[in-house]
């Protein structure tokens, strides 16, 4: 990976963190790496409305790139089912 793409990568976390009360749209990527969505992962989880990480990891390849979306996670799970 370049410089620039891990830039952009810290950028994304910077702007989820900006504003907690928002829900993630559907199109927002969470994994940029695998191409993620918080679509994808609503989703995936169904009525549950619970993330479950590994089954994530598991079935789309959640932190398998660069590890950034997990160690987001805890900014970004609580804003997937915030709608």
């Amino acid at each position: 990976m370049d410089k620039e793409f891990l830039r952009q990568i810290d950028k994304v976390d910077e702007l989820l963190g900006a504003h907690p009360s928002l829900a993630l749209d559907h199109d927002v990527l969470i994994c940029e790496c695998f191409c993620v969505s918080a679509g994808d992962i609503r989703q995936f989880c169904g009525n549950s409305k619970e993330v479950d990480l590994k089954a994530l990891e598991v079935n789309f390849g959640l932190g398998q790139g660069c590890k950034s979306c997990l160690k987001a996670s805890n900014e970004w799970i609580e804003k997937i089912f915030s709608l």
